[in-house]
């Protein structure tokens, strides 16, 4: 079988619709439309509710799709057929980064699920139709087209070439639209260096000089008042030496120095001290967010907050070392890219449920000794 694929680089901007080859595909494997699964649900009215399942049917398509070309789908446009009994153009962009045009067949239980996910469009062109829009707004389109668009947590529909301001223009400049419209994953390079050079300025991963003394002592006093599930004494060389070949920077000593007393699940008014293994692990979680072409630079510093300069505000980044939880998804943290007014090696608070990277403790002793003080240090950042 030989597809016809078309790289994703600047060339294809340069494409025109007319240039496209298309592969027919025939998609005899989709099922008939079927409900969603709501039998497991307590209430009896959602047991009994009635809902098809579109997201089913997008997994369907997309793993059919990528079983066809022999290659993943990330993306997938769908646009209904100019008039009847001709296929749906279909676009697919494949995780080798190229681009195949397709034609599915305007028939069977494909036809019948694109019937019913475009059935609300259809509805409103028919109240088009006879409220006379198209008359007070002739440029309109009277037959316009609606595109579906698929990928890994993504189902949306659209008017397209309908002469609307913001519907989708496929059929214009097609070589553009499908460069512009390409899959986050396409420039995984872009968006890293983005995120790298927003943060590079802020990275300081010397450990200023602190007193193992002093904090040795204040550790000792919380735990003979807070000690909760002993475990046995270790070194941790093995887990320093893997921290340091993820990181590319030591693990920090004054957490080290925690780990001197056999007591790495001790519980302090609610904070759990992570061991060593559960900072690599929880550090990873974060690290695969922030690597995730997904999270664009944009998403993660677009809900979140700086604290006074001394925070800077991004959901996660590979500097800060998360070694207490709060639980929930939510970690006093060790912070290795501090904003300008910061320190390194501060401690900060965020997570799933921190809209600001709240500063806590200019270092690890002194938020310690906040605790010893009784104060809840833990909650500094909070507006009074």
């Amino acid at each position: 079988m030989n597809i016809e694929c078309i790289p994703y680089n600047n060339q294809l901007k340069k494409v025109k619709f007319q240039d496209i080859a298309f592969n027919i595909v025939s998609l005899e494997e989709i099922p008939k439309p079927y409900y969603k699964d709501y039998s497991h649900h307590k209430s009896a009215t959602a047991r009994n509710y009635k809902s098809y399942d579109t997201m089913g049917f997008r997994d369907i398509l997309l793993d059919q799709s990528s079983s066809y070309l022999k290659n993943n789908v990330l993306k997938l446009f769908i646009i209904t057929p100019k008039s009847e009994g001709l296929p749906y153009d279909a676009f697919a962009y494949l995780s080798n980064k190229t681009i195949v045009g397709m034609h599915f067949e305007n028939k069977g239980n494909f036809k019948l699920w694109m019937d019913l996910i475009f059935a609300k469009q259809y509805q409103k062109l028919e109240e088009y139709k006879s409220n006379g829009q198209f008359e007070r707004q002739p440029e309109l389109n009277p037959n316009p087209l609606f595109m579906l668009t698929l990928g890994k947590g993504q189902f949306s529909q659209r008017w397209a070439n309908s002469g609307m301001l913001i519907d989708e223009k496929p059929y214009e400049n097609t070589g553009v639209y499908l460069y512009k419209n390409a899959p986050k994953q396409y420039n995984e390079a872009k968006i890293a260096k983005e995120k790298q050079n927003y943060i590079k300025k802020c990275i300081q991963t010397e450990l200023p000089d602190f007193d193992k003394e002093k904090l040795l002592d204040l550790w000792e006093q919380l735990v003979a008042i807070e000690v909760s599930k002993p475990m046995e004494i270790s070194n941790y060389s093995k887990e320093y030496q893997e921290f340091k070949e993820l990181t590319n920077f030591d693990f920090p000593e004054n957490l080290k120095t925690l780990y001197q007393i056999p007591n790495a699940h001790l519980d302090i008014h609610g904070l759990g001290l992570m061991t060593p293994n559960e900072v690599i692990d929880e550090w990873k979680n974060w690290k695969q967010i922030y690597d995730d072409p997904n999270w664009m630079l944009i998403d993660l510093t677009g809900n979140n907050l700086a604290d006074g300069g001394k925070t800077i505000g991004i959901y996660t980044n590979p500097y800060w070392i998360p070694f207490m939880t709060t639980g929930g998804g939510n970690f006093v943290a060790m912070d290795f890219a501090p904003g300008s007014k910061g320190t390194s090696g501060q401690i900060i608070a965020f997570g799933a449920d921190e809209i600001k990277i709240r500063y806590l403790a200019e270092n690890l002793t002194d938020f310690l000794q906040q605790i010893n003080d009784g104060k809840d240090a833990w909650n500094n950042g909070f507006e009074k």
